[in-house]
């Protein structure tokens, strides 16, 4: 027997999902374990009274029957994964890309229950989710004051050689990001 608590088993999970991301293996159980990740996360910043995931908090002010069709959608893809209890027989034309956006608010959320020692792959994610995404953000972060110059080159990096060479430098102490990313 082993005993865990909701906090690690999703920061496993999430950085399970992470690890598989990067090494493009798995679609489905990089989405699986980043959904399952997310919603632990998610309900861990509720019960502290923290703010919530992106899915949870851009719904404030949408009824509750907009709501349960918005949840349906989003939730179509994990629910087909975990669940063989209606029509055993279908199929599902899903986006992966969706998982991206998961795993980049699971980190978000991991970051606001412990901001303590961030794991690697969690750093990694971030500052790759960053790079390839700068367009989301109005405002530069520290990232843009650390790499100004280097930010389109990383941004053309496959996303295995990105991991590959920052998982190398952090492990050997190489390297440094704040953990504000």
């Amino acid at each position: 027997m082993k005993e865990v608590e909701k906090f690690k088993a999703a920061a496993e999970q999430l950085i399970t999902a992470i690890d598989l991301f990067f090494n493009n293996k798995s679609e489905i159980s990089v989405h699986t374990l980043a959904r399952a990740a997310h919603e632990i996360f998610d309900k861990l910043c509720e019960y502290k009274n923290l703010p919530r995931g992106v899915v949870y908090e851009g719904m404030k002010g949408i009824s509750d029957e907009k709501k349960k069709l918005v949840l349906s959608k989003i939730n179509e893809a994990k629910n087909f994964f975990k669940h063989a209890d209606k029509d055993p027989e279908a199929k599902i034309t899903w986006n992966p890309e969706l998982s991206t956006y998961y795993i980049w608010d699971a980190t978000s959320l991991y970051r606001r229950l412990n901001n303590e020692k961030i794991p690697y792959e969690i750093l990694i994610f971030s500052v790759w989710f960053r790079v390839k995404n700068n367009h989301l953000w109005d405002t530069p972060s520290e990232l843009d004051a650390l790499i100004p110059d280097a930010k389109t080159e990383l941004a053309n990096i496959e996303k295995s050689a990105f991991y590959d060479f920052f998982l190398d430098k952090f492990k050997n102490g190489n390297f440094i990001i704040p953990t504000s990313l």
